[in-house]
């Protein structure tokens, strides 16, 4: 179920609309990635936000050129998992329906703060409905769960060969998950 996935982080207050690098920003991950993910963990997340070994986005296409075959497939793996979450985002408004548009009108501070109380209210009745729920299923990992997903590319995909970029500590832990998400999958 696509619902069934906590909220572990947000960030409130960016009244309009907003790039989700900036929001990303007002996040406690981003204030404190070394305290607040664990070592050995990592989040996913698609091209908008940083590229750190705590954060792992997409590979970019280089100008005019093509992304490897592994690196398509990574692609494929890590954008079932953006999806998947998009999907969580649609379920959390469809459990709240005053999420999809608050209808607040927003003059001064103490109306901000109503807002971002009634989204954090949501929030937090969402993941307790879900660890209420969890009792009742079966929980898939992300990583089996995505591997199961990208099977269909994986047998038919194009076989574009670039070199591997390395350089930064984002990217050298984005390629060693991509060599261990395929080493996952050729067994």
């Amino acid at each position: 179920m696509l619902h069934n996935l906590q909220i572990v982080d947000y960030g409130l207050g960016h009244p309009g609309s907003v790039h989700d690098a900036y929001a990303f920003q007002a996040t406690k991950v981003a204030r404190e990635s070394n305290t607040a993910i664990p070592e050995g963990h990592w989040m996913w997340a698609d091209s908008a936000y940083p590229l750190e070994p705590w954060c792992i986005s997409l590979f970019k296409r280089p100008r005019g050129g093509n992304l490897s075959r592994n690196q398509s497939v990574y692609n494929r793996y890590l954008s079932k998992v953006c999806v998947r979450i998009e999907h969580a985002f649609a379920a959390l408004k469809g459990r709240f329906q005053s999420l999809r548009e608050l209808r607040l009108k927003i003059r001064n501070k103490e109306d901000l703060y109503i807002a971002i109380y009634w989204v954090e209210c949501c929030l937090v009745l969402h993941n307790m409905i879900v660890r209420f729920e969890e009792g009742t299923r079966g929980a898939e990992s992300t990583t089996s769960w995505a591997v199961c997903e990208g099977q269909e590319f994986v047998e038919g995909g194009e076989h574009v060969v670039v070199s591997e970029v390395s350089g930064s500590p984002g990217q050298s832990h984005r390629t060693s998950l991509m060599n261990e998400l395929l080493k996952i999958h050729s067994r």
